[in-house]
């Protein structure tokens, strides 16, 4: 027991590494989920990309892809902000993962066939928010551009 109680104040927990790989997926997803509800459209084709790049970036199964996702819209459902994720994405992310998330965040918008001005608006956001300048967000829009 006390052991335990030493492990959470030193932040040994022996859970720790599980419970990073959660928060950071959760994060990820909460935002991707955003984004494609900030233009009031809930495309089948933005979703399925959540999916496909969810899937690629975790290495999560189909079901366990569904069940993040559901998980992930009722978090963001209840939060005031996007601090709550955004924080989790710059505490376990290197700028190159950011950058590249914000790729697959283009990636999302683009897949109905068109970027609603909000979903600009909440990519730019975003990437103000994980601290990435504004030449990667425009590098990013490119590379997504460039791979739809």
């Amino acid at each position: 027991m006390l052991q335990k109680i030493k492990d959470m104040w030193s932040g040994d927990s022996k859970d720790d590494s599980a419970d990073k790989g959660h928060e950071i997926s959760l994060a990820v997803t909460a935002v991707m989920i955003e984004i494609m509800h900030i233009d009031g459209k809930l495309e089948e084709a933005e979703r399925n990309e959540i999916i496909r790049a969810v899937e690629k970036r975790f290495g999560l199964s189909t079901s366990e892809v569904h069940a993040l996702v559901e998980k992930a819209r009722v978090e963001k459902a209840n939060a005031t902000d996007m601090h709550r994720f955004t924080s989790q994405i710059i505490k376990h992310y290197s700028t190159e993962e950011r950058i590249e998330f914000l790729k697959e965040l283009w990636q999302i918008a683009m897949a109905d066939g068109h970027v609603d001005p909000y979903e600009e608006q909440l990519i730019r956001r975003t990437a103000e928010l994980i601290g990435v300048y504004h030449k990667e967000f425009i590098q990013a829009k490119i590379a997504a551009r460039e791979a739809s």
